[in-house]
């Protein structure tokens, strides 16, 4: 995926989700409840990685366990700001701001089902 790709066409708040229409024609709705257990600052990705050094050469790689956000269902952005021309900034009604939720990790981290990743391929087991 290029640059162009990861750049957004239009940004929309809604009741319930943030939308973004990428330059590729891709539209991507994030719920509010993800996007803030998704927040990539260092304190939310500490606790999503059970307390692991994220910052470190040999820190986990992922997303970590988002379920541990605790985050109740009708979290809601008090204010959205762009940072630069490259990211978003979300201050959250739980108080949490600190995140800076960058274009490229929003389209990699779209949770339709287009982009979210496959389950492994199981094989079949034989049975008589």
């Amino acid at each position: 995926m290029t640059i162009v790709e990861k750049s957004p066409k239009t940004l929309k708040k809604h009741d319930d989700a943030f939308q973004i229409e990428w330059k590729d024609g891709h539209a991507s709705w994030y719920p509010y409840r993800y996007l803030r257990q998704m927040c990539p600052c260092a304190e939310c990705a500490i606790i999503r990685h059970e307390g692991k050094d994220v910052h470190s050469l040999f820190s986990p790689q992922g997303d970590g366990d988002i379920t541990l956000i605790e985050v109740s269902d009708d979290i809601q952005p008090l204010d959205i700001q762009l940072v630069g021309r490259y990211a978003l900034q979300f201050s959250w009604d739980d108080g949490h701001n600190t995140g800076i939720y960058p274009f490229e990790i929003l389209r990699e981290t779209c949770p339709c089902p287009e982009c979210a990743p496959l389950p492994p391929i199981q094989n079949e087991e034989e049975t008589e």
